[in-house]
């Protein structure tokens, strides 16, 4: 009986060892994981820059794809192109234009319009560009905003304005000509 229980003792012992060595090497997994997501995750990274030009580039080619697709359909199932139209868009940027209606969204449109326009390209290739959505505000590029940076604006050239001139800062809708704050606008 004494054989049976050293043996038993060492089993038992080596069993919380290995689930002690096992808890740490799953913490250290863990940790590891949140490592790889914040690096892919983070555009100030190699990778994440890397990770996020090949999903832009992924969306470019998957709409490219889905636009080529219609438009061959549209034209009666085929096309045919010589080379030499194709290589007229050679050592060319193309930059592909979309455009909806006013007052739609990407996902409320029943029609898009397209448009493209030609370029040179640089001699050293094309850097991959993010595509902008048709009634997306891209960032404010004015060195000398005073808006906060995590506001999504543009600027306008200003318009000259007469002075009867109705600004639309000072329309104001029915709703807030309802709201009682701003019954001193209206008297």
């Amino acid at each position: 009986m004494g054989k049976r229980s050293k043996g038993l003792n060492a089993v038992q012992q080596n069993n919380m060892l290995k689930k002690s060595m096992l808890s740490s090497c799953k913490k250290y997994a863990e940790q590891l994981e949140k490592e790889n997501y914040a690096l892919k995750n983070d555009p100030n990274t190699v990778i994440g820059q890397f990770i996020g030009q090949f999903k832009e580039l992924y969306g470019q080619n998957s709409r490219l794809s889905v636009l080529c697709a219609s438009l061959i359909k549209k034209l009666g199932e085929s096309v045919v192109l010589s080379k030499e139209e194709m290589e007229a868009f050679q050592q060319k940027r193309i930059n592909i234009k979309w455009e909806i209606a006013d007052g739609e969204t990407v996902e409320t449109a029943k029609e898009f319009t397209f448009t493209y326009e030609l370029q040179d390209a640089p001699p050293q290739g094309q850097p991959v560009q993010q595509t902008e959505q048709p009634g997306e505000i891209p960032e404010c590029t004015d060195p000398d905003c005073t808006l906060p940076k995590d506001l999504k604006h543009t600027h306008t050239t200003p318009v000259a304005v007469t002075q009867d001139a109705v600004i639309a800062s000072d329309v104001i809708t029915m709703e807030e000509a309802g709201d009682p704050a701003n019954d001193e606008v209206f008297g």
